[in-house]
């Protein structure tokens, strides 16, 4: 541990996330006790609800100290068959890209709405644990943890049936090769690379080949599957520069025709994480790592997004009756006060358009929560007559893309959520149905003590007409 560096990064975290004093020195207990396996992909939902901390103050307290250098962050492609932890090496970026789960022989959907995690692990600057070296693992204790995500719980029965069942573990230079005797018991089986997730399928099987070769590649075992006899010779050939370490277990998720009597994939038991979706929906992610762009072209595809736009009623007049200086001013500040009221509900805002802002909420809940705040919150920057609020919401899928070096979204959703504002009417919150009908909505709703009216509205460039709910 390098106290020097704790102590100074942990200084700037406070001072630019203002957190309280007690939330930085238990973040520092954490990072300087902790064992090496919880400090590797951390999630912030689970290190929260252990310490009886609010999500959102958490996932802001892991992202400035991933930008002070406290931690690295890692975006991962959770595999929903198995939950294998399937590295992006290009980020944010590369998550466009179409991933094959090797263990469950299956393309991964890779949505960044629910099987995209972000996972944090100690900088070994700060710390170093055995994890920052993987090549040098002890397979048998870790293997599986580099396999897969820190989420699936360690009493799911996949995980606990791979765990209970190891054969064999070791590790071959680069270019060597090494003889592994397979098991004696027929069934199915497999070899893991975890480093490179790539998996080698094979079956025990009486009268079949007693010798078997296989090569290990950057990102993959060929062949892929095969039959041997009890106690075969399996001849792993290491064809990559860098020293591999292998897990051989049992199968878990053979193909059909190899299942014994009675085995079927169980049901994944998963743990709280951080999806893409909350991450890059969060103001604070916006601001600290505005380097993490989408893929260039085609941009990522969310299946639900939350879009709040807002606008000033009146403000053209507002320029007219107090002027330019003194108006651009309470716009300024209007401004601050709704980004402060978004970032403090978990959402993010997207950009400012005149008067106007487009905000984005991984869920709608708070989102609604957000709008009714801003409708009480605006009169205290200026006078009633002069700052009144129209604001209005949609759920749904869209996609994201890099838009002048800023994350934006477009689609259907955008544009609705954007009509559905400017049908609202003077310090009025118009929902749609999708919105209203989500989770906690109405609970938001009641808290807020506003009273909603349901109507069928005709939006401009969009056919037929739109079930909407106005909230006075």
């Amino acid at each position: 541990m390098d106290a020097s560096a704790l102590s100074s990064r942990l200084d700037a975290v406070r001072s630019a996330g203002g957190f309280a004093p007690e939330v930085v020195s238990d973040f520092a207990a954490f990072l300087s006790a902790a064992p090496d396996e919880e400090l590797f992909r951390i999630s912030p939902l689970r290190y929260a609800a252990a310490r009886g901390q609010g999500e959102r103050e958490a996932l802001d307290l892991f992202l400035h100290a991933t930008h002070a250098g406290l931690c690295d962050f890692t975006w991962g492609v959770l595999c929903p068959g198995c939950v294998a932890f399937l590295t992006t090496g290009g980020g944010l970026r590369s998550l466009a890209e179409r991933r094959r789960c090797e263990m469950c022989r299956a393309e991964t959907p890779g949505s960044i709405d629910d099987w995209v995690e972000v996972a944090f692990t100690i900088s070994p600057s700060v710390r170093r644990i055995r994890f920052h070296d993987p090549e040098a693992l002890d397979l048998r204790r870790d293997g599986l943890a580099l396999t897969f995500s820190s989420s699936l719980a360690p009493d799911d029965p996949f995980y606990r049936t791979v765990a209970e069942h190891l054969h064999e573990v070791g590790r071959i230079a680069p270019g060597a090769q090494q003889v592994v005797a397979a098991p004696g018991e027929p069934g199915p089986y497999m070899v893991i690379i975890p480093t490179l997730h790539a998996v080698l399928h094979f079956v025990v099987a009486p009268g079949a080949p007693a010798v078997f070769d296989l090569a290990i590649l950057d990102g993959r075992i060929l062949p892929d599957h095969a039959v041997v006899a009890p106690g075969a010779s399996v001849v792993l050939h290491n064809r990559t520069a860098r020293s591999v370490g292998w897990v051989m277990s049992i199968d878990p998720i053979p193909p059909p025709e190899a299942r014994l009597p009675g085995m079927c994939p169980p049901p994944r038991q998963l743990r709280p994480f951080v999806t893409g979706k909350r991450l890059i929906t969060s103001q604070t992610f916006r601001e600290l790592f505005r380097a993490e762009s989408i893929p260039s072209e085609g941009g990522l595809e969310l299946k639900n997004l939350t879009v709040l736009f807002t606008d000033l009623k009146g403000s053209t007049e507002m320029y007219e009756r107090i002027g330019d200086l003194r108006a651009y001013d309470l716009v300024r500040r209007h401004f601050a006060v709704l980004r402060e009221i978004v970032a403090s509900r978990g959402g993010s805002v997207v950009k400012t358009i005149g008067d106007a802002i487009m905000a984005s909420f991984s869920e709608a809940a708070p989102a609604v929560e957000a709008a009714a705040v801003m409708n009480r919150e605006v009169l205290l920057v200026g006078r009633p007559e002069d700052l009144v609020l129209k604001i209005g919401l949609h759920s749904g899928p869209c996609i994201a893309v890099d838009l002048n070096d800023r994350l934006d979204y477009f689609g259907q959703t955008v544009n609705v959520a954007a009509r559905v504002q400017r049908i609202a009417e003077a310090g009025e919150i118009v929902l749609t149905e999708p919105v209203f009908g989500a989770r906690g909505v109405g609970e938001a709703v009641r808290a807020a003590g506003l009273a909603a009216v349901r109507e069928l509205a005709s939006l401009k460039g969009i056919a037929g007409t739109t079930p909407v709910v106005r909230l006075r």
